[in-house]
């Protein structure tokens, strides 16, 4: 699999099997990510894998703080950029999840299951916390946000399902305390690591793009 077919082919799964991933194909993700572009070499990431106990722990501070952390960024200004621009990104969420709900309606999915979820790594039987520290310009941050897509793409050619938790940056002080994490580690996100289900039809959600002229300016 080629690099090409390799950002085609990974796709969000929230459907694993109970198969562990062998120590030796994580390592080989993440060495993957470790030549994600950095600043100047510095390699400011900490991957701080989870599984068996530590996992749970994370899990559990998710469930326990989401609501909380939610309802406290829900006070927060949300970012301005233009009413056109907003209205078409509006636009393809709530086409994107209308399609993603009747594929699961019409498979007889367990929705309540799919959306717990979101605070239990989709019940994957292994975990990975992307970690940075504080940047002025934020480029530590950008790094290893590169170093999770490296890992994703290396995941998938090698046969292994992940899905991006946005809950661990929302959830990251209760997480950090869980797992006794150093206060001062930014906690970029997560990503659930394991087997694909092939039977769980959530692995089978229609996936499009736009054209990619639709998205593209060329500028001379």
């Amino acid at each position: 699999m080629n690099v090409s077919e390799s950002c085609k082919q990974r796709k969000s799964i929230r459907g694993f099997s109970s198969k562990s991933p062998e120590k030796s194909t994580i390592l080989q993700c993440l060495e993957a990510a470790s030549w994600a572009p950095n600043p100047t070499g510095q390699q400011p990431w900490q991957f701080i894998v989870l599984s068996g106990k530590s996992l749970q722990q994370a899990c559990s501070a998710i469930a326990e703080r989401f609501a909380d952390a939610q309802a406290e960024r829900a006070d927060q200004s949300p970012p301005q950029f233009g009413g056109d621009i907003a209205a078409v990104i509006e636009k393809r969420r709530q086409e994107t999840f209308s399609a993603m709900i009747k594929h699961l309606e019409d498979h007889q999915a367990d929705l309540q299951a799919l959306g717990e979820g979101n605070f239990n790594f989709h019940r994957a039987p292994m975990a990975i916390l992307f970690g940075t520290w504080p940047c002025k310009d934020d480029s530590f941050l950008k790094a290893t946000v590169a170093a999770m897509q490296s890992f994703m793409l290396a995941a998938c050619e090698r046969g292994l399902g992940t899905c991006w938790m946005n809950a661990v940056s929302i959830c990251q002080d209760a997480i950090k305390e869980a797992l006794n994490l150093h206060p001062g580690l930014i906690l970029v996100d997560g990503l659930a690591v394991g087997y694909p289900d092939e039977n769980a039809p959530v692995n089978d959600l229609p996936r499009t793009r736009l054209p990619i002229g639709e998205v593209t300016r060329w500028l001379t």
